[in-house]
């Protein structure tokens, strides 16, 4: 299953799978947390009790046009993933669309798995914005961070930036917005360091029903259950656990779905409860 569903007022969101990269073992994804205390939350890990995200993005369809949120990896293939190839094009045909169908493209933040379609080579190798008719978004911290070239990150997310970032802002389609504005009618960025200093998610509201877009304060379920637990792409652990707790104090049973784009398509749309002391997250349509 790489497409997921979900209507939100007179929205359509759809969670797709631009990838699905090898199995690791989990203590190579999440290094602090010892393999045994995945015990009682093997049903996010494979059969051979690997962990194996997704690397997804969200179509968003409303009466106003064609809205993505994150880019995928890109057409491939990309070595730092064993050479994989993003789908993302053939699943928008899926949805009846093509890349010239968006309208605006609403970056969280600018890791490499979240703008690889952005731009694409044309005939000649020379990158060009693969979304020609929309209007790319990214929030002022976040641009400002890779904008100046930092030395404190891995090597593949600056290659990324510099090569497929880089030729949108250059073909003059790219806005930088304020942090925790609005960078389209009905979605409002929301400030949610931890991952990268500029980290945002996105809360899209249409006729009084709200969907936040998490991006990467999780990259698997099990951090709702333990919000404690990090990731190893997390630049900053102690902000990141925060910002966590800070989301599922905010809407747990509140009725807002969320939206993790590296939870499996089976369980990247859902929502949020209270358990005891703490939290539990409750995909749509498995009834648990």
């Amino acid at each position: 299953m790489l497409i997921s569903h979900a209507t939100v007022g007179r929205l359509e969101i759809y969670g797709i799978a631009d990838a699905r990269p090898a199995p690791v073992d989990p203590t190579r994804s999440y290094p602090e947390v010892p393999r045994e205390n995945w015990a009682p939350h093997r049903r996010w890990l494979t059969d051979e009790g690997q962990f194996q995200p997704d690397l997804g993005c969200f179509v968003v369809r409303s009466p106003d046009g064609v809205v993505l949120i994150d880019a995928g990896i890109g057409p491939g293939p990309v070595p730092y993933l064993g050479d994989a190839r993003g789908t993302l094009r053939d699943s928008i045909g899926e949805l009846g669309l093509a890349f010239d169908d968006v309208t605006a493209v609403i970056f969280t933040h600018l890791h490499f798995d979240h703008v690889g379609w952005a731009s694409i080579p044309d005939a000649k190798g020379v990158m060009r914005p693969s979304f020609p008719r929309a209007r790319y978004f990214v929030g002022a911290t976040e641009w400002m961070f890779w904008d100046r070239g930092p030395t404190n990150v891995m090597a593949h997310h600056v290659d990324a930036f510099a090569r497929i970032v880089r030729p949108v802002e250059e073909a003059g389609l790219l806005t930088v917005v304020p942090d925790g504005t609005s960078p389209v009618e009905g979605f409002v960025y929301r400030c949610l360091p931890g991952n990268t200093p500029g980290h945002q998610g996105v809360l899209a509201t249409s006729g009084g029903h709200r969907c936040l877009f998490c991006a990467d304060i999780c990259h698997c379920p099990v951090q709702v259950e333990e919000p404690s637990w990090s990731h190893r792409s997390d630049a900053d652990p102690a902000t990141g656990k925060a910002t966590r707790q800070s989301v599922f104090a905010e809407f747990a049973d509140t009725g807002t779905l969320l939206a993790f784009g590296h939870f499996p398509r089976s369980a990247d749309l859902g929502h949020v409860t209270r358990d005891g002391a703490g939290w539990a997250w409750r995909p749509l349509g498995t009834g648990n």
